[in-house]
């Protein structure tokens, strides 16, 4: 795989990414098939995923290959993952009603029930979605009625898309030729030729498009297909999906990307990035309360928090999202009095940059695990359990932290927004619950990094999960503590998650920019001087839209829950995005209708990705084969809020606490306009190109650019 790294559009300019290739043999179906449910309303998002969940990862019920390896891509393809457990039974029916595909991704040992094989025939298949089976075909092969060859019904199953199958193995790779339609999309990580099998279906008509041929030099078997795609969906087995090892061994063979968006139908269709905001990518730094009480090396033995403050907080005009344990701050929750530490946490939480947050009351380690479960190596929470005033539970956790930093810590006309979930992140419903309850929003957890130690891209989380309803965010790297020596001998090793933060920021970009820390980030030189260089690389000197954590959440959220998408004749429908105002168009050279498009603030071209920005939650995009000359929004570097564009001008309600950049285009070549400030105008002229660079103070602003 070429990895592009550095901010999102720093060679967009002086170099354009090839344009994705997916296979198709002669016959087949072009390569952007048409959607399974084309004269539905609207177009369905959902992807439903079987799992086994025996002998998953016993602290993360997430913790599966869908999880770790398929949600990711899935979710940049504007898909949203629901995930079901076989062995709690079949799915209920109506979660079919907005599921675009079925997916599968089972091991050779996964074991059959019962209820599968009648589900998928007579529940989903008559429903009209897709199918995906990744990696094997696992508990399908061993399931059959009564008096039946072991694998006739998976033989019969695939025949419904056209697939041949009779369960034939050859060991490989000895005696066996491989042919890649594109190899590069089957080699990303590493090529698994040297460990091919002959086995798999193959395509019985021109439906299908093979990815991947084997053949014995023999010639004593047909071809198989291992990996191929159809208007039905599309299978890959081992080795050719992935190797997903264990610790740093991970490694993807198959471009998930590309096959997903054959085998879905997804071609030229949008998606929510939530990822963007006005052409750039997001920023944002949040603090997990831990180390708030702890003394610093840095600067005389003062508290961490009170070295954030001044050091970090009170040094850069970026927004923060700063939280506190409420038991590092008191013993007592109903104090009576503030102490020292609740009023340091207020003073930080005065400054106008600064959002409030909570990182819980006792900060839960083993969310899962009752009290009575916990032992010295598994506790339950960090902070004592004999904090007065307190009956621990999860719910009460959000509930009860929140509670004190409203009425205790928040200055007036401020309120906690953000709950960061602590220890393994792994919150039980009910806690998140309580966050949505509340009206609050919920970041943490899918920690990762992706550098030379953890050398791929399959270790990258998605955007968040499912918990029963309600959506856990997931952060966008890893934290401090991730790095060895941190601690102990390379205090200054943070600096390295640099790295993750540059390669899922490149050409395709995976995560905002997402510098998460502790306060004790600041207990000594080393470490405060590795914050300060990633705050003023991806903060200040990248091209980035600084945000608060809840506008991400925001985001997240509407591009999981609420997001609706819809073909027209003639463009796209994007309803219901909520905070998420970037849809992203892949492999696209048409370029937006102005005129017949409606609730667009602009647009942005990155090589054959076309993002266009929405001045709300829905809006009407048409494109054109033929540029259209209008005035709209490039990029900018903050929010712009009740924006709007016409044929004379531009106007928007710019806010940042930092400078404030804006580049406009779609002018006539150096056309006389009138720049507008909360009423001062000033005269403008726009470049050759029709475009004008615009540069403000930090503050809040009614802007307007009108062609005088």
């Amino acid at each position: 795989m070429m990895l592009i790294v550095g901010s999102l559009f720093a060679r967009a300019q002086a170099e354009e990414p090839a344009r994705e290739r997916v296979p198709v043999r002669a016959g087949a179906l072009a390569p952007e098939h048409p959607s399974a449910h084309e004269g539905s309303a609207h177009e369905r998002r959902h992807v439903l995923a079987l799992v086994d969940g025996h002998a998953r990862g016993w602290y993360l019920e997430t913790q599966d290959e869908v999880s770790e390896l398929a949600a990711m891509p899935l979710n940049h393809v504007g898909m949203v993952v629901r995930r079901h457990d076989i062995r709690q039974g079949p799915p209920p029916a109506e979660l079919l009603d907005d599921v675009r595909a079925v997916v599968t991704w089972f091991s050779f040992t996964d074991q059959p029930c019962d209820w599968l094989w009648p589900w998928l025939e007579d529940v989903a298949a008559p429903s009209g979605v897709r199918f995906v089976h990744l990696s094997d075909f696992g508990p399908l092969r061993l399931s059959s009625a009564e008096g039946e060859a072991p694998e006739a019904r998976l033989t019969n199953w695939l025949a419904r898309f056209g697939l041949g199958h009779d369960g034939g193995y050859v060991d490989g790779p000895m005696g066996i030729e491989i042919e890649k339609a594109v190899p590069e999309l089957l080699a990303v990580e590493g090529d698994p030729t040297a460990h091919a099998d002959h086995r798999g279906p193959w395509a019985a008509d021109d439906r299908s498009s093979p990815w991947v041929v084997t053949r014995l030099m023999t010639g004593e078997d047909r071809d198989r297909h291992p990996v191929v795609t159809g208007p039905w969906g599309g299978v890959a087995l081992d080795p050719w999906v992935a190797s997903p090892g264990q610790d740093e061994d991970r490694r993807m063979h198959l471009d998930l990307f590309a096959f997903f968006r054959d085998a879905l139908g997804l071609r030229r269709a949008p998606a929510p990035d939530p990822s963007l905001l006005n052409g750039r990518r997001l920023f944002f730094c949040h603090v997990d309360g831990d180390g708030f009480e702890s003394r610093s090396t840095a600067s005389g033995g003062e508290f961490c928090a009170q070295v954030m403050l001044d050091e970090v907080f009170d040094a850069y005009d970026l927004p923060f999202t700063v939280s506190v344990i409420v038991g590092s701050l008191t013993d007592d929750l109903a104090i009576a009095e503030p102490n020292d530490r609740m009023r340091l946490a207020t003073e930080i939480f005065t400054r106008p940059h600064v959002e409030l947050a909570s990182h819980g009351v006792l900060h839960p380690f083993w969310w899962n695990l009752a009290p009575e479960d916990a032992t010295e190596d598994r506790p339950v929470v960090g902070y004592p359990k004999g904090l007065a005033s307190y009956d621990y539970s999860p719910a009460a956790e959000v509930r009860d932290s929140i509670r004190f930093i409203d009425e205790r810590l928040a200055p007036p006309g401020r309120r906690c927004e953000v709950m960061l979930w602590t220890g393994l992140a792994n919150p039980p419903i009910e806690a998140i619950a309580e966050v949505t309850r509340l009206g609050r929003r919920n970041v943490n957890g899918g920690v990762f990094r992706w550098d030379p130690l953890f050398d791929s891209i399959g270790y990258v989380s998605p955007w968040g999960v499912f918990r029963g309803e309600h959506v856990q965010v997931y952060a966008g790297a890893a934290n401090e503590n991730d790095f060895d020596g941190f601690f102990t001998t390379m205090p200054s090793a943070f600096r390295h998650i640099t790295t993750t933060i540059d390669r899922t920021g490149g050409t395709r970009v995976l995560k905002p920019a997402n510098v998460y820390i502790h306060f004790y980030s600041a207990g000594n030189p080393g470490r405060l001087a590795a914050l300060h260089g990633l705050l003023r690389r991806w903060g200040v000197e990248e091209q980035t839209a600084p945000v608060f954590a809840s506008t991400y959440a925001d985001a997240v959220h509407g591009a999981m829950t609420t997001a609706r998408i819809a073909r027209r004749r003639d463009g796209w429908e994007l309803r219901d995005f909520g905070g998420c105002r970037t849809a992203r168009f892949d492999d696209e050279p048409r370029f937006v209708d102005w005129t017949r498009s409606r609730g667009l603030l602009g647009a942005r071209r990155v090589g054959e990705r076309l993002f266009v920005h929405l001045a709300g939650p829905s809006a009407d995009v048409v494109l054109s084969d033929t540029a259209v000359r209008h005035p709209h929004v490039i990029e900018a570097n903050h929010l712009l809020d009740d924006g709007a564009i016409s044929a004379t001008g531009i106007a928007a309600t710019s806010s940042s606490f930092a400078r404030r950049i804006l580049r406009l285009g779609g002018f006539a070549p150096r056309a006389p306009l009138a720049l507008t400030v909360d009423g001062a105008l000033q005269d403008l002229t726009a470049d050759d190109d029709g475009r004008v660079h615009i540069v403000l103070d930090p503050g809040s602003s009614r802007v307007e650019v009108r062609v005088r």
